[in-house]
């Protein structure tokens, strides 16, 4: 099957600093190279999946952020989903946390950050499978941080304004810690029939984003839009590439102003340094590479809203919110790999 992609000129959108999207860097994709249904195996663990916030992959184990229980991350075997531990608690002692963003965790090689209140957490993990915070560190003064990314080891990034009580045209603030310098980029795009401002319109542009520090590159995918944008860090984030999925549903329907009438899309973004993996409501992941071209389209025989994707084991990992799933992961096999 092939992909159709058509390109177009979209004059109406900018980049922070004022200039048009050239034709080249704007794409409509209608299918996927590949479309494959997946069929889960069920894996039984203990019964402590109540409320799943994050989960993610690192040294062989599965690490599932729950802040509403007393300790906050539940740790599995990643070959057989074995319950370890859990570990982490909440407080203002070392090695605790005050109110951790469970969506900001990134994980850097044998190392993980997650934004904490004001402050970015570096976490190690010692033999004995405790939670070490090694680093705190303050990047911005405004609280809070939404969509928090680690560009590269010195840039941060994180939306401008949503729910910081200012307003603005722009949608995220980026702060270089070398040189203290924080500047503000990207205008929104014009997606919506309806045009939107403030506080509102930050909201229905909210996005989920990610980053690659070895190809210089920040993907923001939209939560209530099939739309992809691509920037270039290393070029003061300039917009690299403009994605439009046109595969249906695409479009929104009805008043936004309404949370029960929108259309959710894009919830959950993972990247490793080849791939981005894009969860796509209902049970849809989506492939990407770092140039914005489709991959491969895989369809879960399970609705689950969090996943975590093993490129060693070349396996997905999901889990599911009922009660009667609270022991169980559902694991599907990565034919891409």
């Amino acid at each position: 099957m092939k992909i159709k992609v058509l390109i177009y000129i979209l004059l109406s959108i900018f980049v922070a600093c004022g200039a048009p999207v050239s034709k080249e860097k704007v794409a409509v994709i209608t299918e996927f190279p590949v479309t494959k249904e997946l069929k889960a195996d069920t894996v039984r663990t203990a019964p402590v999946i109540l409320d799943t916030e994050a989960m993610f992959i690192m040294d062989d184990r599965i690490y599932i952020i729950q802040t509403k229980k007393d300790t906050l991350f539940d740790v599995f075997d990643l070959n057989d989903c074995r319950y370890l531990r859990s570990v982490g608690t909440r407080g203002g002692g070392p090695n605790e946390f005050l109110f951790p963003n469970p969506y900001s965790v990134q994980v850097h090689g044998s190392q993980f950050t997650l934004y904490d209140r004001a402050f970015m957490r570096t976490v190690e993990i010692p033999p004995n499978g405790s939670l070490q915070i090694v680093k705190s560190e303050k990047i911005f003064d405004v609280l809070p941080v939404n969509d928090f990314v680690c560009l590269n080891d010195s840039l941060y990034c994180a939306v401008a304004d949503c729910a910081t009580g200012t307003t603005g045209d722009l949608e995220y603030r980026m702060k270089n810690m070398k040189n203290g310098k924080e500047i503000k980029f990207s205008e929104y795009p014009d997606l919506l029939e309806q045009e939107y401002t403030g506080e509102l319109r930050c909201k229905l542009y909210q996005k989920c984003s990610t980053a690659n520090a070895e190809h210089g590159k920040f993907a923001a995918f939209y939560c209530y839009c099939k739309y992809i944008r691509i920037y270039n860090i290393s070029s003061e984030m300039e917009i690299e590439k403009e994605v439009h999925v046109n595969i249906p549903p695409f479009k929104q329907t009805g008043n936004m102003k309404n949370y029960k009438e929108r259309k959710l899309f894009y919830t959950q973004v993972f990247s490793t340094d080849k791939y981005i993996y894009a969860r796509c409501a209902p049970n849809e992941i989506q492939v990407w590479d770092w140039d914005g071209n489709p991959v491969i389209s895989y369809l879960l025989d399970q609705t689950s809203f969090w996943f975590a994707i093993s490129e060693k084991t070349k396996k997905i990992y999901t889990v599911n919110f009922d009660e009667e799933n609270w022991d169980k992961f559902f694991v599907y096999d990565l034919s891409h790999l």
